[in-house]
């Protein structure tokens, strides 16, 4: 009798040890069990943040309008803001933080700074001037704290900067030049005063984006010309103080004007400049081949040998790195990597660091994101690390 009870009962009691080991079997936090998927992949600014050990990437939908349940009645899309925490080892993906936060699509530039040591938001809204939020300790939202900051929403390019620890905003106005915002700490949230107006500026810049050389920040802007006829590339120092506007230390340097994003990165305590062509500018693959030099193609079979590779999709788009160098009042540019080929369908593209090292985050136009690591040495270019369609590991 107790045989037969022991032959009706272990098979339960097997079966309860092994639901309860399970249960309580532990599992990697934060485990990607599919790819993340990037609901609007056409964002139209894109740019990292840190706090804390971690680093994150802040995303903000196109303006688009959603239609009001019940009727056609259209609005600004109101929840537009998304970001992602990247993964402690990058190569290993990241996850989605933050879906859908309250914030207008309508904003004409978005960037991020440090007020305290801690992570902030400044955004232009094409109607109500700027606004500022504070990324919560945690990370999971944020609180706007400065609203109708007084700036004109006529400004083509915003960047941030930091300097001596304290924030500041750029912005190029196409009638009055350059002005300059100084960001404090105030009784009521942060202050946004003015401390430079009307610097000597064009306003005809493709490109507008600031890097920092032994911890000073510079501008690098390609100037295009109101006709199209730039002198090219410029880079300015800011001054020691951001109220005295900056100078003029590179003037007209040769560089290509098909780039769709310029982005700066420092590695081994210098500056670089990651430049990406995402658009399809050539008709078919096999173009690449025959591309005209100012495309800049690579031509080596290696680019043949890639195209077959199962994680790098064959594309007319590429990226190279250029390196920027000389004395602080003197700085001058050079290409030092090949072009290296990418999809042409790469809605946004960004750079961060983390660890020491620098990578590259790209949205892809079918809702998927990929990681590449720049190699130690610059010059040899970069190498993707994670494929975001298949959440796959490809290197160290």
């Amino acid at each position: 009798m107790i045989t037969r009870f022991l032959r009706q009962i272990l098979p339960f009691a097997l079966l309860s040890i092994a639901l309860l080991s399970a249960i309580l079997q532990p599992t990697p936090p934060f485990a990607s069990a599919e790819p993340i998927y990037i609901q609007n992949p056409d964002v139209k600014t894109l740019f990292s943040f840190h706090h804390r050990t971690a680093t994150y990437m802040f995303g903000l939908d196109p303006d688009l309008e959603v239609i009001l349940s019940g009727g056609n009645t259209k609005k600004p899309d109101d929840n537009a803001a998304n970001w992602w925490i990247i993964n402690d080892a990058p190569q290993t993906g990241f996850r989605s933080v933050v879906k859908d936060a309250k914030m207008s699509s309508k904003y004409k530039a978005v960037t991020s700074f440090q007020l305290n040591n801690h992570p902030h938001i400044f955004g232009l809204h094409k109607d109500v001037g700027a606004n500022i939020w504070r990324i919560n300790n945690d990370a999971k939202g944020f609180e706007l704290v400065k609203y109708k900051g007084k700036m004109s929403p006529n400004h083509s390019r915003i960047v941030s900067f930091q300097l001596k620890g304290e924030p500041y905003i750029f912005g190029l106005h196409p009638d009055v030049g350059a002005n300059i915002w100084r960001i404090t700490e105030g009784p009521n949230g942060p202050a946004f005063n003015l401390v430079k107006h009307k610097a000597k500026m064009s306003p005809h810049y493709d490109y507008l984006t600031v890097f920092y050389l032994d911890g000073h920040p510079y501008l690098f802007g390609l100037h295009s010309g109101k006709d199209g006829s730039g002198v090219g590339a410029n880079i300015w120092r800011i001054k020691d103080d951001p109220s005295k506007g900056f100078d003029l230390v590179m003037y007209g340097a040769k560089f290509p004007r098909q780039y769709d994003y310029v982005l700066p990165f420092e590695l081994g305590r210098r500056p670089y400049l990651l430049a990406v062509v995402s658009k399809n500018y050539l008709n078919r693959a096999a173009d690449m081949l025959e591309a005209p030099p100012y495309l800049e193609r690579t031509t080596s079979a290696e680019v043949i040998a890639r195209a077959a590779d199962l994680f790098v999709e064959w594309g007319e788009g590429y990226g190279c790195i250029w390196e920027i160098k000389g004395a602080p009042n003197s700085l001058s540019i050079k290409k030092v990597s090949k072009s290296i080929p990418m999809s042409h369908n790469y809605r946004n593209v960004s750079t961060f660091e983390q660890a020491g090292k620098v990578y590259i985050f790209g949205v892809h136009k079918d809702h998927y994101a990929n990681i590449w690591r720049v190699n130690d040495d610059p010059a040899t270019g970069f190498s993707l690390v994670y494929y975001g369609r298949t959440d796959k590991t490809i290197g160290p």
